[in-house]
């Protein structure tokens, strides 16, 4: 007796684990919700919901999650040929981070849609904008006459009948495009010294070790960081601030001094050697942590 595989039902998208709002009570990443075209995604709760009955399969938040959190949805399959990506047959126009794979890892430089078509030209608009601050060529419009159409064909697929073009699709990401242009940095990583008490605590929470605390200095390498806003997140004294940024990336490197509270005997490090008093000390401005 032949017994037939079992398949199960298709999962219906979600937001999984591997979301940073679950891992710090103040996660500010809104990434997912800020460019859903339907309000899809709830950020109410801590665990934020993605809403099946309101999901157009887009794709979109797939490209801007700095953690891969998104579960059961696929990038659209889109029909290029050599440096041309086709703008015909989709439904959904691509976000600029797919846009930008597109250009990184299948060498794309110009877009072939039809007359009129306002959110491709707008979509490759803003993708110029970002490819100018990188240094990076900008793409063309094409607007071909007279391509033939398989209609009975185009009905079912709802795609055009182009002769020798390839489909693929693109990893998705904010990752994906950090590995596309390694040298680049998407987010500028900005830490005021004044507030900063160097407690470590963006350091271990960051998971793509954009910053890194030592015994000798504070070190930012904004080329690695995503955006994910956990640093902002766990920052008690709010002296980290990330913003959206397309520049050649310039790590940066803080020196730190090993210093010794003279009021508790703490040892801490300190951006000055001229410190005396560890930041709890600091904060407790009548001397209740004096050590007699």
């Amino acid at each position: 007796m032949r017994i037939l595989p079992f398949t199960s039902p298709l999962m219906p998208p979600g937001i999984s684990g591997h979301c940073i709002r679950t891992k710090t009570q103040h996660g500010g990443c809104s990434a997912c919700a800020t460019i859903c075209p339907t309000g899809a995604v709830s950020l109410k709760a801590r665990q934020p919901v993605l809403e099946a009955g309101k999901c157009l399969s887009c794709g979109d938040c797939l490209f801007v999650c700095p953690t891969e959190a998104i579960d059961s949805l696929s990038p659209i399959e889109r029909n290029y040929h050599g440096n041309t990506l086709s703008g015909k047959g989709n439904r959904f126009v691509p976000s600029v981070n797919e846009l930008l794979l597109w250009h990184a890892l299948r060498g794309i430089r110009q877009v072939s849609i039809d007359p009129g078509n306002r959110a491709w030209q707008a979509a490759v608009v803003a993708l110029n904008c970002v490819l100018t601050r990188i240094n990076e060529p900008i793409w063309q419009i094409l607007y071909p006459d007279g391509e033939p159409i398989d209609h009975a064909r185009r009905r079912w697929l709802s795609r055009p009948f182009i002769p020798s073009h390839a489909a693929d699709r693109m990893p998705a990401g904010q990752r994906a495009v950090r590995a596309a242009f390694p040298a680049i940095s998407w987010f500028q990583v900005s830490i005021d010294t004044a507030a900063c008490s160097l407690c470590g605590a963006c350091s271990r929470l960051c998971p793509e070790q954009a910053i890194t605390l030592t015994g000798t200095d504070l070190q930012i390498d904004p080329a690695r960081c995503t955006g994910c806003l956990a640093c902002e997140g766990v920052c008690f004294p709010q002296a980290i601030h990330v913003k959206p940024w397309a520049a050649p990336a310039h790590p940066r490197t803080l020196p730190v001094t090993a210093c010794r509270c003279r009021n508790c005997r703490t040892a801490f490090v300190s951006f000055s050697a001229d410190d005396t008093l560890c930041p709890l000390c600091r904060r407790h401005t009548h001397g209740m942590r004096t050590l007699t």
